[in-house]
């Protein structure tokens, strides 16, 4: 009796591969990103590649997405390092009939088959109602020194938070704010901003770093320097365990949830519509 099985037989059939560019895993934010979207990619019936552009490297993640465009997978999902340096990749693909799905970090400079992105600008709307509340509650009126530390300003999320967030602090005169960038969103950079910060202008009231890996950062800092917790109240936004961590220990007086889960089953929720070119309806 001879039994003949032939390689992949047994191979799991799929509607295609879908691959995921992601700039980095080194916070919490991106590395339950992909967790999700790896489940809910699969779960929706698609093989699933993912490529890392290390730590926010823009060069690598451009050759990364010409190297997707030439595996002709049916879709590609992008987390952009920088949102006008990638528009060229994504036009590419696109003019070869591979849909671009956009995922966290809005792109504007192009036009994309589908965005599964939070609202940033409210986001920065929110936390700078946290912040103003929070300095009500420690001088009696809304006034006081802020120092605002963006992420990469390649990133969407983080210019759409600034905005947001200055828009909403400009009908408040007697808060002084200075914004800091911190490249590649490098918790070392915050965390140097911080620490620089705090030598010149001691009286400072409130930071509000943009992500929760760099306020972890900054609280070493602010240990460091013998600051006790809420003595320089701290605002930060994602709502990832990390941050809830901090807020617990008291090192973070607020935080302002990004919706994670929800992002990411959006992108599943609609690809079967994106691939297929189905036009999908607002609302």
């Amino acid at each position: 009796f001879l039994l003949s099985i032939g390689v992949g037989s047994f191979a799991k059939e799929t509607k295609g591969l879908v691959i995921y560019l992601s700039p980095n895993q080194f916070d919490e934010f991106q590395t339950t990103a992909s967790m999700f979207i790896r489940k809910y990619v699969e779960d929706a019936g698609y093989e699933y590649k993912e490529m890392v552009a290390g730590n926010e490297d823009v060069v690598l993640q451009l050759s990364q997405l010409e190297n997707a465009i030439v595996l002709n997978p049916v879709g590609i999902i992008i987390a952009a390092c920088d949102a006008s340096a990638i528009v060229v990749g994504i036009e590419k693909a696109r003019g070869k009939g591979i849909p671009v799905i956009v995922f966290d970090r809005t792109i504007k400079e192009t036009e994309v088959d589908f965005s599964s992105v939070a609202g940033c600008k409210r986001i920065g709307i929110l936390a700078a109602g946290e912040i103003a509340r929070l300095l009500k509650e420690k001088y009696g009126e809304v006034k006081g020194t802020v120092l605002s530390i963006m992420g990469d300003p390649g990133d969407m999320y983080t210019v759409l938070i600034e905005e947001g967030f200055q828009e909403t602090m400009a009908k408040y005169p007697n808060v002084k704010i200075t914004t800091k960038i911190a490249y590649g969103w490098e918790a070392s950079k915050a965390a140097d901003i911080a620490d620089d910060w705090l030598v010149a202008p001691p009286d400072t009231d409130l930071l509000f770093p943009h992500a929760e890996h760099m306020a972890a950062a900054i609280t070493s800092v602010l240990e460091t320097r013998g600051y006790k917790k809420g003595q320089i109240i701290t605002v930060s936004t994602a709502g990832m365990p990390m941050g809830l961590d901090l807020v617990r220990e008291g090192w973070l007086q607020a935080t302002v949830e990004q919706p994670l889960t929800a992002q990411a089953k959006g992108v599943a929720m609609f690809l079967d519509d994106v691939i297929s070119k189905k036009k999908i309806e607002t609302g």
